[in-house]
């Protein structure tokens, strides 16, 4: 474009003149672009007139200038029929992959009385968490020859980066990024059966890193809740784990559980974290002879500022617990799963067991 700047309208040098249809415009006479208003064209239709600045003709019938060509655009958006297609394969995937876990099974070729180290809610980030506690326990884990571990979730605090909650980050010492190291660590520090995630580790919502960092490991990582057929040579043993059961009682910390296992599952261990308090209820089954064990686990954050906030008393007994199984018994014999608060003693019993044949 040929550029003139002679004052005047020729001030707006670069203001291409267009249209009602946006089109560019441009002499008809010499091409040049510098077209500036002038008028009408004195009839009573009152048509607008142009002047070109660099030839001055004057025209009521400007060149509309095109120097491109738009293409038919492919439409992208789906049709509703597509769109329900797509709609019903992935329900049809979600529905096969609920089935296939209503029982996750996992094999222990070991004829011998086996262990579970069932971890209370971590929280590594909390300024409040009891490492000392925690890395001896799992050191006995990795010690104990058929000892197997397994996780009720929050393994951190996570605080929500929007919201209330994010205000909580100035409570800790640990920044984001430890605070995933940290987890890391815990995750790769002792072979786990299963981890389940809590509600404040389904704060890291979408992508998920604790999913991503048990891949590799083959350990089972669900959201929320996990039901296990732990397969044994001789045995079956069925684990139902949540990270919470519903239900309260003033007089049953582990009143959830037990609602849970009374009026849903008959399983032979059922195991939650989450209040950060203990208890344990067996209950045995009239019409199966099956005895359910109950057990709510506390939590490795032995001190919270939202507990002493609120004045709650303290009802928890220990941070984790460990389940023997005594496999050289019957499933229905009252000594077949025995629960121990520390897990130093229930690694000594396994010991002992598996020392008898």
């Amino acid at each position: 474009m040929t550029i003139h700047n002679n004052g005047g309208n020729l001030s707006r040098v670069g203001i291409i003149q267009r249209d009602d249809d946006g089109n560019a415009l441009r002499c008809p006479h010499c091409k040049s672009e510098h077209l500036i208003k002038n008028g009408h064209d004195g009839t009573e239709k009152k048509v607008k007139r142009w002047k070109c600045k660099a030839c001055g003709k004057k025209t009521s019938h400007p060149e509309v200038m095109k120097n491109y060509e738009l293409e038919e655009v492919e439409n992208l958006d789906w049709s509703t029929e597509e769109l329900i297609n797509a709609r019903t394969e992935v329900f049809k995937r979600k529905e096969a992959r609920e089935k296939s876990e209503k029982f996750i099974n996992i094999k222990i070729n070991d004829k011998k009385p086996i262990g579970l180290y069932i971890q209370g809610d971590p929280h590594v980030d909390d300024d409040g968490c009891d490492w000392v506690s925690l890395r001896k326990h799992i050191d006995i884990v990795n010690a104990t020859d058929g000892m197997y571990a397994c996780s009720v979730g929050d393994l951190s605090n996570n605080w929500a980066r929007r919201g209330k909650l994010a205000g909580l980050w100035a409570d800790q010492t640990t920044n984001g990024e430890q605070q995933w190291q940290l987890v890391e660590w815990l995750v790769e520090a002792t072979p786990y059966i299963f981890i389940v995630a809590g509600n404040h580790d389904m704060w890291a919502m979408e992508g998920d890193p604790i999913n991503w960092m048990c891949k590799p490991l083959k350990t089972v990582y669900s959201n929320h809740n996990a039901r296990l057929k732990i397969k044994l040579p001789k045995h079956e043993i069925k684990v139902n784990c949540s990270h919470n059961f519903r239900g309260h009682s003033m007089y049953n910390t582990a009143h959830g559980i037990v609602k849970h296992a009374l009026f849903n599952a008959r399983d032979h261990l059922l195991i939650a974290g989450h209040t950060h308090v203990s208890g344990y209820s067996p209950i045995k089954d009239a019409n199966s002879d099956k005895i359910m064990h109950c057990v709510q686990v506390g939590s490795y954050k032995k001190y919270d500022n939202f507990a002493r906030q609120l004045n709650l008393p303290c009802k928890m007994m220990s941070a984790c617990a460990v389940a023997v199984f005594n496999t050289y018994v019957t499933e229905d014999h009252p000594d077949f799963i025995k629960v121990f608060w520390e897990v130093e003693e229930g690694a000594d019993y396994l010991n002992y067991l598996r020392s008898k044949k």
